[in-house]
C-alpha cells in the first residue's frame, strides 16, 4: 500500500518535499498532483525508475510520459532551435495544462546527456520530446532540490482510461507500485493536459485535454499590439488597417474560422470604453474599414506580455513601456521601424487624420512585407 502524505493539512510542507525528493533520488516512484491529473514521477537520471514508468504505461495505469521543466526558458536547453510558433506557445502556455512535443534533434540539446535508456523511453519517433511546466507547488518545490530533470506520466484508470484526479484514487489504483502519494484532494482542472506537437509551424493536437479549442487558438495566434496615447485615433486606425493588410496578403491564415493572427490596440492614457474619434471613423470608412464598434482600452501588463510584437506610434510611447518593463525591450518597437514618430492628429481636421492614416499605412505595409508564413500556426488533423 502506498504511503500517503497530506498536502492539504496547512502545516509546513517542507518535510513532505524533502521526503519525496529523497525517494526520487533513490530511484523510487512517487505520485504527485498536477493541475490536471495525478502523475507518477521519476528522476530522469534513474533509468530503472523511468523503466518503471514504462511498465506502468504497458499496464495501462499511466499515459505517455513527459519531461517536466523548471521554467519555460529551460525548454531551450532541450529544443535550442525553437520555431517562432513554438517559442510563442512556450511563453504563453506555461506553466499550465499544456504538454508540447518539440523536436530535440539539435546536437546541443541536453537530451544527449540523459541516460540512453531514458532517451529511448521518452523520445517519440526518435526526435520529439514531450515537455511541460506545471504550476502545482509540490512539483515546483521538489524540482528546486532535484539534481536533474523529472519525468512524469498522468495516472489513468486502466479500465476507463479516464484521468485520475484525486489522491485517494491514485493510491488505490497504484497500491504498492509507488513509494508515496502526496494527497492534495481533487485537482484543479480534473482531466488530462492538452498535448500538441509543433514542428516548425506545423501543429497537431495529440490529446485534446482540458484546454478549450478557443483558448488553444489564442495561445497559438500571432498577436500584434498597437499603442498610442488615448486609443481613439492613431492605434485604432492602425489596428483595422493592419487586419486588412494581413488579410490581403495571407487570406488562408486570416479569413478562416480560426484566424492565425490577432491584432489589438491600446493607449497609455486611455479612458476605457470610449469611441474612436469621428474623424478617424470617417477616414477609415472611406477606405472600406469600420471603426464604429471600437472601444478604447488602457494598456495592461498582461496584454504586453501576451503580444508577440508591440508597435508604438512614438519614441516616448516606447520609452514609457520599456522603462516600466525592461525585459520586453526586444519586442517593443516603433511602428516606423526607425526613429520617426507618427504625428498625433487629435483636434485636427479630417484632412489631418487622412494624412496621419497615410503615414501609418505606409509603415504598416513595410512591416507586413517582413511577415513570413512560418509565423502562423499550420494546423493538421487532430488526433484523440
Amino acid at each position: 500500500m502506498a504511503n500517503f502524505l497530506d498536502w492539504t493539512s496547512g502545516s509546513d510542507t517542507r518535510d513532505t518535499v524533502h521526503i519525496i525528493v529523497q525517494a526520487l533520488v533513490e530511484g523510487k516512484l512517487v505520485a504527485l498532483p498536477a493541475e490536471t491529473a495525478y502523475h507518477v514521477f521519476a528522476s530522469g537520471l534513474k533509468p530503472d525508475a523511468v523503466q518503471g514508468l514504462v511498465e506502468l504505461g504497458q499496464q495501462g495505469s499511466v499515459r505517455t510520459a513527459s519531461m517536466f521543466l523548471r521554467s519555460p526558458q529551460e525548454a531551450l536547453d532541450y529544443s535550442p532551435r525553437m520555431s517562432p510558433v513554438a517559442s510563442r506557445v512556450v511563453n504563453r502556455g506555461w506553466p499550465g495544462p499544456l504538454v508540447l512535443e518539440l523536436p530535440v534533434d539539435d546536437p546541443s540539446s541536453l537530451v544527449s546527456q540523459l541516460p540512453e535508456s531514458v532517451r529511448s523511453a521518452l523520445l517519440c519517433e526518435h526526435r520529439f520530446l514531450a515537455q511541460r511546466v506545471a504550476a502545482h507547488e509540490v512539483i515546483l518545490e521538489a524540482m528546486k532540490l532535484m539534481p536533474g530533470p523529472l519525468v512524469a506520466a498522468p495516472i489513468v484508470n486502466s479500465q476507463s482510461q479516464q484521468a485520475v484526479c484525486s489522491g485517494q484514487e491514485a493510491g488505490q489504483l497504484l497500491d504498492d507500485q509507488v513509494a508515496f502519494v502526496v494527497d492534495d484532494g481533487v485537482t484543479h482542472y480534473g482531466g488530462l493536459a492538452t498535448t500538441v506537437r509543433i514542428e516548425d509551424n506545423d501543429c497537431t493536437v495529440l490529446t485534446k485535454g482540458v484546454i478549450e479549442p478557443t483558448k488553444l487558438d489564442q495561445l497559438f495566434q500571432l498577436v500584434v499590439l498597437l499603442v498610442c496615447t488615448g486609443n481613439t485615433c492613431r492605434s485604432p486606425m492602425a489596428e483595422v488597417m493592419l487586419v486588412d493588410l494581413l488579410s490581403g496578403r495571407f487570406p488562408e491564415q486570416m479569413n478562416g474560422q480560426r484566424p492565425a493572427a490577432y491584432i489589438a490596440s491600446a493607449g497609455l492614457s486611455a479612458f476605457p470604453g470610449g469611441p474612436a474619434s469621428s474623424e478617424a471613423m470617417s477616414v477609415m470608412r472611406k477606405q472600406g474599414l469600420n471603426l464604429q464598434a471600437h472601444q478604447s482600452r488602457s494598456l495592461t501588463e498582461r496584454s504586453l506580455r501576451h503580444a508577440d510584437w508591440v508597435l508604438t506610434m512614438t519614441r516616448s510611447h516606447r520609452a514609457a513601456i520599456v522603462d516600466r518593463m525592461p525585459h520586453l525591450e526586444n519586442k517593443v518597437r516603433m511602428l516606423s521601424g526607425g526613429n520617426e514618430d507618427v504625428s498625433d492628429p487629435f483636434g485636427g481636421s479630417e484632412s489631418v487624420y487622412a494624412a496621419c492614416a497615410d503615414q501609418i499605412k505606409g509603415y504598416l505595409e513595410r512591416w507586413v512585407d517582413q511577415v513570413e508564413e512560418s509565423w502562423f500556426p499550420n494546423w493538421h488533423s487532430k488526433l484523440c
